[in-house]
């Protein structure tokens, strides 16, 4: 197996085989979808790497203790190892109708934190132990794939014909650096625009904006320095929440990933720098996670906010509090309608015995119908556009109406196998920018100067 340049996600630069370690809890983010401890992403050695193989029987042995690998009896043993909490029911419901549905294969979920279960697709990339079919988080998934952790399956997925269903977004978050897919995207998520329609209609607008000139007057309009009242606020934190928040912004403007130096890129930074700098956005979203933005919002000291999917489910289980009108709509364009995706995907493993009875199971979990049931249960948005319409769940709720449209502009991170590299360099870029301590033509020449080298070296796929 050939050695991916980017390393992998180890936390300290080693494996941490002890089990307080496994269960130590990470940093709490907001981004459903972003890459949790981006910042502990780390490049290693082989030499590393290699040197985990000693630990492994260890770490094997520490696994849940229901978790079958294979199975010698005449019922074919698929192990699915998952990070859902919440929404572990519905997934283990999905299964159970599988394994009812035919009795060939028995399929078991199996919960293991998201922390530990990362750890063990690591060793198990050298090792081989590794479950049938594992969840990954979508931007991570190019780096597993490239370290040897997902099979492809792009010629099952293919012969199955349900591919052209999928949102582009979710979907090419399974693909390699050829195009090719691993897996296929579980659930989705993605960025729109929330107002406070009290803020807004008191300053004399009765709709959100719709374009970037629209959304820069009213930005204007709302700001009420005297109440610290700023017209938005966002994330714009030094990590992979301060990329995923960027990323619709540099689409918008006409910008990309693949070209990070060119004047639409720039283009996207300068006009959030120009908020800063006019004090239309508090300069502390530098320091801010999106739950921080969303206490800014919430306590009604930003008249917009960039706002995630997750957030309707905080508002509706009394979590935040809005004690005003609010509406969702698309994030404003400049030359176009950008978002970004986040969610989970599943892929089949590597060395399993069963890699079409793998496929199968991932093929029933991901139809229109069970895609659609288990996101009305968890409260996600469903990766396949069918899907959406089988449920007034997305349709008959303004606010998922919004998101479910987004969904339709919506790009992946990467995806890449150094992604984390390329994250690093963008969510620098934007706080040097918006710190004034840079240009927003300079940040941005400077984070193409680092990824252009990378995506030279291995480009990212087109569709």
């Amino acid at each position: 197996m050939s050695v991916p340049s980017f390393g992998v996600f180890f936390y300290n630069e080693y494996i941490k085989c002890d089990r307080s370690q496994q269960h130590a809890s990470l940093k709490s983010q907001d981004c459903r979808g972003s890459s949790k401890g981006g910042n502990l992403m780390k490049k290693i050695s082989w030499k590393k790497l290699a040197a985990v193989t000693g630990t492994c029987a260890m770490v094997v042995g520490s696994m849940p203790a229901n978790i079958v690998l294979a199975s010698d009896g005449d019922v074919k043993e698929i192990t699915v190892w998952h990070y859902f909490e919440h929404e572990a029911e519905a997934l283990e419901k999905v299964a159970e109708q599988y394994n009812e549905s035919q009795s060939d294969v028995h399929v078991t979920c199996t919960y293991v934190s998201r922390e530990e279960l990362m750890n063990q697709y690591t060793i198990g990339a050298v090792s081989g132990e590794l479950p049938d079919i594992g969840m990954v988080d979508s931007p991570d998934m190019a780096s597993y794939i490239s370290l040897g952790v997902f099979e492809d399956i792009d010629d099952e997925l293919q012969e199955w014909g349900e591919l052209d269903n999928f949102y582009t977004g979710p979907l090419s978050s399974c693909r390699d650096s050829e195009g090719r897919l691993h897996g296929l995207p579980n659930n989705s998520n993605c960025l729109a625009l929330l107002c406070n329609m009290d803020i807004l209609n008191a300053a004399g607008y009765d709709e959100p904006p719709t374009t970037w000139d629209e959304f820069y007057e009213i930005c204007k309009a709302t700001t009420n320095p005297d109440d610290s009242v700023y017209g938005f606020s966002m994330c714009a934190i030094g990590n992979e929440e301060g990329t995923f928040q960027f990323i619709p912004w540099l689409y918008s403007a006409g910008g990309s990933v693949t070209d990070l130096g060119s004047a639409e890129s720039a283009n996207a930074l300068s006009f959030l720098a120009k908020l800063v700098d006019e004090g239309l956005m508090s300069k502390e979203v530098v320091n801010w996670g999106q739950g921080d933005a969303l206490n800014a919002f919430a306590a009604g000291k930003a008249a917009m906010m960039e706002s995630g999917t997750w957030h309707i489910g905080q508002f509706d289980m009394g979590d935040v509090t809005l004690d005003f009108n609010y509406k969702y709509a698309l994030l404003p364009k400049d030359k176009e309608y950008a978002s970004v995706i986040g969610g989970e995907n599943f892929g089949v493993c590597t060395g399993t015995e069963y890699k079409e009875e793998c496929v199968d199971f991932l093929e029933y979990m991901m139809t229109a119908e069970n895609n659609a049931d288990w996101c009305e249960i968890a409260g996600k948005l469903p990766t396949r556009s069918d899907a959406n319409e089988l449920k007034d769940f997305w349709t008959e709720d303004d606010r998922y109406a919004v998101f479910s449209e987004e969904m339709n502009y919506a790009v992946a991170r990467g995806p890449h196998e150094s992604w984390p590299t390329i994250s690093e360099a963008i969510y620098t870029a934007e706080q040097s920018a918006l710190l004034g301590e840079k240009t927003a033509e300079d940040a941005m020449a400077e984070a193409n100067n680092v990824v252009a080298p990378i995506l030279e070296e291995v480009p990212i796929a087109e569709e």
